[in-house]
């Protein structure tokens, strides 16, 4: 059985929801599911962070730093860098938000990387496949 956890509820407990502990806001195109039983994780229930309407992204440039013969094809090896980060909500772009007391953005990796001075910033960690290799759940969540 499984607990949607919408990114204004997340964190709550129903004996407390006054207090609002932690609100988790996923700002990937596709919702969470921490197992259940797994780890430290040993609630009856997956929990599942559904997306939100806040998206964070980052634009990078490609320089192209040499060129490599991939059969008979001359092949450009590229350097990313990350030139910006885009906030939107609502699919309205604005100011990335300062750091909020109780509140933590589940985000892509190369968006974590884009931003290594946050610490509110969240990755899924422990992914777990299916037999054909799709990924069903994650064990927790990482920081950089």
């Amino acid at each position: 059985m499984d607990t949607n956890i919408n990114d204004s509820e997340a964190g709550l407990g129903e004996e407390d929801e006054a207090k609002a502990m932690t609100r988790y806001v996923n700002t990937t195109p596709h919702a969470i599911t921490i197992l259940a039983g797994s780890d430290v994780n040993q609630g009856e229930e997956d929990v599942t962070i559904p997306s939100s309407n806040v998206s964070i992204r980052v634009k990078s440039e490609a320089i192209v730093d040499c060129l490599t013969m991939v059969g008979s094809l001359f092949v450009e090896i590229r350097k990313r860098q990350f030139t910006s980060v885009t906030y939107l909500e609502n699919e309205v772009e604005m100011p990335l938000p300062d750091k909020q007391e109780g509140v933590l953005y589940i985000v892509s990796r190369i968006t974590a990387e884009a931003l290594p001075n946050r610490d509110d910033l969240l990755m899924v960690d422990g992914t777990v496949r299916d037999d054909d290799g799709r990924i069903i759940g994650c064990t927790g969540f990482a920081q950089l």
